[in-house]
């Protein structure tokens, strides 16, 4: 009896059964969560926007948030001369167009006196505009609402739950002295899942991911790696051209007027800043901050 006792199965189930049953139950949740969370990350568009790029930033903003779109708006304000830049400031010149866009003019009004571009973003009358463009985005369908993010991130206790329970079959298994090495090894990577998913959520919804990479292709001709002319482009294309390839994208810009805005790419690590330090050794020496083009607008 004693003997009986001993060699009994934990829960009545030997090792080389539950651990495949466990595997399955692991990826059947698993799938069922991916399934989940890429259906919860296509929201249907409450108001839809027939073309994104009719706001200027609104695409700075969807690729990259309200730093991206910060950039965006110095950028063409720059090319209009309604912003100076020098030495990691800026401050307004000029008056704004009435019709001009509403984080432009937030920028304008806080840029009265100089301010450091990086700390645009959080000033008070800036912050009111980006949430403007947020909520915008949202409503479209581009951008996943706080809540819609929360409940993808629900979805990862499905996982945490499987994860329990091979927790419990370890401890059960230890406790008789039982060999648990292989359970313990699929128990971490379904607990790494778990918690990956409870913490991570996608900002962008599935159709304001196919809306960038729609747009990048239709404007393939602004990629840095093309050179485009920003005099030709104008305000409207510099910033496009922000918006959908990053601050780096600036670099490219003027090849005379990279010496102020390269450190801050490469600090970024924009795809930009291996151009931008070709071009300071191909131009040698330094200039100042305050020349015209886009490229000043980062100095």
């Amino acid at each position: 009896m004693a003997l009986a006792a001993a060699t009994a199965e934990t829960w009545g189930i030997t090792g080389t059964t539950f651990l495949p049953a466990y595997l399955l139950i692991a990826a059947t949740v698993g799938a069922a969560g991916i399934c989940t969370r890429r259906t919860l990350a296509e929201p249907g568009a409450a108001r839809p926007i027939d073309d994104i790029t009719a706001r200027l930033h609104d695409v700075a903003y969807l690729a990259g948030g309200g730093e991206l779109a910060v950039w965006s708006a110095l950028c063409a304000m720059r090319l209009r001369g309604t912003l100076f830049a020098a030495e990691g400031t800026v401050r307004a010149v000029g008056r704004l167009d009435p019709d001009a866009d509403v984080l432009e003019k937030a920028i304008h009004a806080t840029a009265g006196s100089a301010v450091a571009h990086r700390r645009l973003m959080f000033h008070r009358s800036v912050r009111p505009a980006l949430a403007e463009i947020e909520e915008r985005l949202v409503a479209a369908g581009y951008l996943l609402s706080d809540e819609r993010r929360r409940r993808i991130r629900r979805v990862g206790f499905w996982m945490l739950g499987v994860a329990a329970l091979g927790l419990v079959r370890v401890l059960a298994d230890i406790a008789e002295a039982r060999s648990v090495g292989l359970l313990v090894t699929v128990l971490l990577i379904v607990t790494v899942t778990a918690v990956t998913q409870i913490a991570l959520a996608p900002r962008r919804s599935r159709r304001g991911n196919r809306a960038l990479v729609a747009l990048r292709d239709q404007h393939r001709a602004l990629a840095p790696e093309r050179e485009p002319d920003w005099q030709s482009h104008g305000p409207t294309g510099a910033a496009l051209r922000v918006g959908l390839f990053g601050a780096g994208a600036l670099a490219a810009f003027a090849s005379g007027r990279v010496r102020e805005i390269a450190p801050q790419v490469a600090t970024a690590g924009d795809a930009g800043s291996d151009r931008s330090r070709r071009q300071r050794r191909r131009d040698g020496g330094s200039g100042g901050g305050g020349s015209g083009g886009c490229a000043a607008t980062a100095g």
